[in-house]
């Protein structure tokens, strides 16, 4: 039982790991929009072309939505309207990196 257990155990932080490094590839090969406030805070990844990832604290992202929204307009286009809706409705900030 204890052998079984540490596969398990090896297989999940092998995941973790996995999670670790494909999320560090596409924070540092992506540009950035930080977007602060007191209901909660963001920060959307994207390139030229399309939204590559997103961080989120104490509020909910549909990422593919917005990321399928955002090819139809264009990134440069959705990350204006998401600043105006986040200054909006957050009453928070946003800034690009």
């Amino acid at each position: 039982m204890k052998k079984v257990l540490m596969i398990i155990g090896g297989v999940v932080l092998g995941f973790a790991v996995l999670f670790g490094i494909i999320f560090g590839i596409v924070s540092l090969t992506s540009r950035k929009m930080s977007c602060e406030s007191s209901v909660g805070n963001i920060t959307i990844m994207y390139n030229d072309d399309k939204l590559t990832g997103y961080a989120a604290t104490g509020m909910s992202y549909d990422f593919d939505a917005q990321k399928e929204y955002a090819e139809q307009i264009g990134v440069e286009a959705y990350l204006d309207e998401f600043n105006d809706w986040f200054a909006k409705n957050a009453k928070g900030t946003c800034t690009r990196k």
